[in-house]
């Protein structure tokens, strides 16, 4: 069957906030641009774009008291763990939501269907059942979400990998907890799911490897496809011209640090700030932290630290990059971040811990600086090192461009999934006799 002809279905909770909504989205652009029909569906848009489809509730009186219901219901499960929750916690999601059977009804119709972020939109129970999906669904992993108790992120907890309870982040000791329940439907879930009906793809090789040892995803085959990045958009340009257009200082050693939510504990801000501490004539450092700055607060450094609220401008996104030195990731636990080939792509190296996917890009010696996890003298070496040698760091930021265009091009990524949907809606057919 030709790309064009078969129906791919994309479903995802947001369209581009957020960094899986925009690695959806450039999966689904890049489906598009080599001619295949793909629709993106999801329930919070902000693209005007014809081929992203918006999930629209049902505004009748008992369907939106039958969700006001079901999503006090949820809160209340959650909230009852509030007096002893993480400070550190991120993020939890159940296999339910308050949805109603208008996402049956409207989502359209397609010969394979690619879950990516889900969290929040798509209720598990209802959505993996045969007389609702028909077709073989391909799972794109984000984060750990679909294969733990609730958590996005489990901070090497590894309870996912035979039962969550008890669980970390809610402070919790009850083996039979939130994250218990959670599990356990999902369990039920999965278990009668066909395996040849869920292929999971990760975007990276430490996420492959976590969602095949959990007791959930173990029995589903799964591929690695490295997201893609716009390359045209994200390319290098002249440091000089870069930071001359932003008003940055011509003669700083700057170092880039992006994150959605900058003090997030699994990002490494802390860490980076300590690391910074440690480097020699730390005083010509200037430490650019974008991201969410909504509560600002004084930090002590050596260095300069200029905090700048979240930039929407993928262009000025992609000058910043090229004004900075290096592009810092270190990040305590991370799938493979968005910064990270954004950086690469125009050029500038990474500095970052040895953790999750980051090493599967960041190749120490050759297109960044790694260093042990959690290390902050460490990663305090690892600066000292990419400040060493500008001409070296050059050659990096070169090479990582390279690799950048050689494997995560939109096309690239997309003509992989073409060809996973192509054998899996294939199976179907000899499967079905057709």
């Amino acid at each position: 069957m030709k790309a064009g002809r078969l129906r791919i279905l994309q479903i995802n909770t947001m369209d581009v906030q957020g960094g899986a909504a925009r690695a959806a989205y450039r999966l689904h652009r890049g489906l598009v641009s080599l001619g295949a029909d793909s629709t993106y569906f999801v329930r919070d848009r902000r693209m005007p774009d014809d081929t992203v489809r918006q999930f629209i509730a049902d505004p009748s009186p008992a369907a939106v008291a039958h969700r006001a219901a079901c999503k006090a219901e949820l809160t209340a499960a959650y909230d009852a763990y509030k007096p002893t929750l993480s400070p550190d916690i991120e993020q939890f999601s159940q296999e339910r939501v308050d949805g109603d059977e208008n996402f049956y009804i409207q989502r359209p119709r397609a010969e394979i269907i690619n879950l990516h972020w889900i969290a929040g939109f798509v209720d598990y129970r209802l959505f993996f059942t045969p007389e609702r999906t028909d077709c073989p669904v391909v799972w794109t992993l984000h984060d750990m979400n679909p294969f733990t108790g609730g958590c996005h992120f489990d901070a090497g907890c590894g309870r996912f990998k035979t039962h969550c309870g008890a669980c970390p982040w809610l402070g919790s000791t009850d083996e039979n907890d939130l994250t218990s329940r959670v599990f356990n439907a999902k369990a039920d879930i999965f278990a009668k799911w066909p395996a040849d009906r869920l292929h999971i793809v990760t975007p990276g090789r430490w996420l492959q490897g976590e969602a095949k040892a959990s007791a959930l995803f173990g029995k589903f085959d799964s591929t690695c496809i490295p997201n893609s990045i716009e390359t045209d958009i994200f390319k290098p340009m002249d440091q000089v011209a870069a930071r001359a257009a932003l008003g940055l200082p011509l003669n700083a050693r700057i170092v880039l640090f992006m994150s959605h939510q900058i003090r997030l504990a699994r990002k490494g801000f802390r860490e980076l700030v300590q690391a910074l501490s440690l480097v020699p004539d730390a005083q010509n450092i200037v430490l650019l932290a974008v991201g969410d700055n909504k509560n600002q607060v004084a930090i002590d450094a050596p260095f300069k630290v200029a905090l700048v609220n979240y930039i929407g401008d993928d262009a000025t996104v992609a000058a910043l990059y090229s004004a900075a030195d290096v592009t810092a990731v270190p990040s305590q636990q991370d799938n493979l971040p968005n910064t990270m080939l954004e950086s690469m792509s125009c050029g500038t190296p990474v500095v970052g811990f040895d953790v999750g996917g980051i090493p599967d890009m960041v190749r120490e010696g050759e297109t960044g600086f790694l260093a042990p996890p959690g290390n902050v003298a460490g990663l305090a070496s690892a600066f000292v090192a990419a400040f060493a040698d500008g001409e070296k760091l050059k050659a990096y930021g070169r090479r990582a461009r390279s690799l950048v265009e050689e494997r995560h091009a939109p096309k690239v990524q997309a003509a992989a999934y073409l060809a996973l949907y192509e054998t899996l809606t294939e199976a179907v057919r000899r499967k079905r006799g057709y």
